[in-house]
């Protein structure tokens, strides 16, 4: 069984999450999984704290956006 993660490391995923969705403009869950290496029910948690942390935009089950114009550029 792995080790829980500090509060430290739990920080630093969810920094890089949100540095990930400004940097391309969005990330889902399985990005988030391929990436780090996290089951996705954690990957999934860091990007609800991120979303709230980063001002940045959860739409649906498409992943999490930088902003709403990139929702909306998505969805065209």
């Amino acid at each position: 069984m792995a080790r829980p993660k500090t509060h430290r490391e739990r920080s630093l995923f969810i920094a890089w999450i949100i540095e990930l969705v400004k940097k391309h403009g969005r990330a889902t869950t399985k990005d988030i999984v391929a990436m780090f290496g996290l089951h996705r029910g954690i990957a999934e948690k860091y990007m609800r704290v991120a979303v709230k942390q980063g001002q940045l935009i959860r739409h649906g089950r498409c992943g999490i956006f930088r902003e709403q114009r990139a929702v909306i550029d998505f969805d065209m």
